[in-house]
């Protein structure tokens, strides 16, 4: 679904847009944009079953294709001995950073067009298919014609032991496919799928859509929760910090087939020098899969200031009444969503990492990854209210129906260094509780990928 109507200013810049005037906007840029709706949907998975997941195959691999030119590449896939294009992009680098032409801070690629060693090239799991017979690849091309070169990649799910494979080619007329996953308009700063839509304001996420046979839901999201109360030692102050008291930017983007690309600036301090976030986030939007990677870096431990700090990072739902809830230490059918807390949810206390909200036969799963060191230092708590009469100011719509997300208690007792963590959202057409397992066993062993043969025309 594109929404190409939409376009930046002039400048190249992105539309600066206020919180008062924000659901006047989304609604006018999908009501403008709905007829160029455009993303395709992720078809049936090849030998591989993993459609949530992308390979990125760094170039290096490839051998011997330094310097060719992008438009010299196509990737094609086997299905019942037929070959068929199927989407890639090369996300082009600069060191570890992927190259974002477009926005206020962008990053150019140093050898732009051309094939470089710290390139990616990234394709869908799902799309890869069969290994190819043992006639010549030109021979079994869409449009058979000269190649150059080309590469066989194997793609092998680590818990199943299947292999599914996908052939990179090198030619002048190389075999492509119209078919994009993803699509941005960056004047509105909104993503879009043929799952989902999620619109963004300075850099935050204010809207979130579901897509049924092509029509959307309504918003179902108020905005992201990220709160901190502290208190000093010797309890000489308390203070809050919430979202909005950030400063957030979206500063560059790349749109491609497989994926959108997105880096934003954040800057939060709590003072005395501390920085509870600081630096550019990038965020990668797939086809039912949105991953949000990120790091904390703290100079010297909180602790030498602050005798507690607790913090949440979660969602505010905007009446999801006819939901549920799913969750470590959840009933097997889960709460029901009805903006009134009843005595066992109003009791609910679970550790956990992932929770799912289901309405019918879709879900969206939330599930968080931390590195070794916050993990060992704070284990998360899971976030649930469900009550429409309390408000968790600052809010658009007032009221918890439902608040979602993770709670980390004693984040003082942090020692100063870096930590990761990654959010990880899966939109999921089909959903039973114990869904959830497999697509979280993935995450923890991911597919692996490698050449296993190359030729030249």
């Amino acid at each position: 679904m594109a929404l190409a109507a939409a376009r930046p200013d002039a400048d190249g810049r992105p539309l600066r847009v206020t919180a008062a005037v924000r659901p006047a906007l989304l609604a006018a840029a999908l009501a403008a944009a709905a007829p160029a709706f455009a993303a395709d949907s992720l078809g049936q998975c090849g030998p591989v079953d993993r459609p949530y997941e992308a390979i990125e195959l760094p170039a290096v691999q490839l051998r011997r294709l330094g310097k060719t030119p992008l438009e010299r590449l196509g990737v094609v896939a086997f299905r019942d001995g037929h070959a068929r294009a199927i989407p890639f992009q090369i996300d082009e680098r600069r060191g570890r950073k992927v190259a974002l032409a477009d926005g206020t801070e962008p990053l150019d690629d140093d050898r732009p067009g051309s094939l470089d060693p710290d390139d990616v090239l990234v394709f869908m799991v799902c799309d890869a298919g069969e290994r190819k017979d043992g006639r010549p690849l030109e021979a079994a091309l869409p449009e058979p014609g000269p190649l150059g070169a080309w590469r066989e990649i194997e793609v092998r799910d680590p818990r199943t032991t299947k292999a599914a494979y996908a052939y990179l080619v090198v030619a002048e007329k190389p075999p492509r496919t119209a078919t994009r996953y993803v699509d941005y308009t960056p004047g509105a700063d909104l993503v879009s799928s043929a799952d989902y839509r999620v619109g963004l304001v300075s850099a935050l996420p204010t809207y979130l859509a579901l897509l049924r046979n092509g029509t959307p839901t309504p918003n179902l999201l108020d905005g992201p929760r990220l709160r901190v109360h502290a208190t000093l030692l010797a309890n000489l102050a308390d203070f809050s910090l919430n979202e909005r008291e950030g400063k957030h930017r979206l500063i560059a983007w790349k749109a491609g087939p497989v994926r959108v690309v997105r880096r934003s600036r954040h800057y939060v301090s709590i003072g005395f020098g501390i920085e509870l976030s600081a630096g550019v986030a990038n965020t990668y939007f797939y086809a039912r899969h949105v991953y949000a990677p990120g790091s904390l870096k703290l100079p010297f431990s909180p602790s030498v200031f602050f005798r507690d700090i607790d913090a949440i990072g979660g969602a505010d739902g905007r009446d999801l009444r006819g939901w549920r809830y799913h969750a470590n230490g959840v009933p097997p059918v889960g709460f029901a969503i009805d903006g009134h807390s009843s005595e066992e949810e109003s009791h609910f206390a679970a550790n956990g990492n992932w929770f799912a909200l289901a309405e019918r036969e879709r879900a969206i799963l939330f599930a968080v990854r931390l590195s070794e060191n916050l993990a060992r230092e704070i284990p998360l708590h899971l976030v649930y209210r469900d009550d429409a009469s309390a408000p968790f100011p600052p809010e658009e719509v007032p009221g918890t129906v439902p608040l979602v997300g993770f709670q980390g208690h004693h984040i003082e007792r942090l020692p100063g260094g870096r930590y990761q963590f990654a959010l990880h959202i899966f939109s999921l057409p089909q959903f039973a509780p114990g869904d959830e397992k497999d697509i979280l066993r993935d995450l923890e062993a991911p597919a692996t990928v490698a050449v296993t043969d190359a030729g030249s025309g």
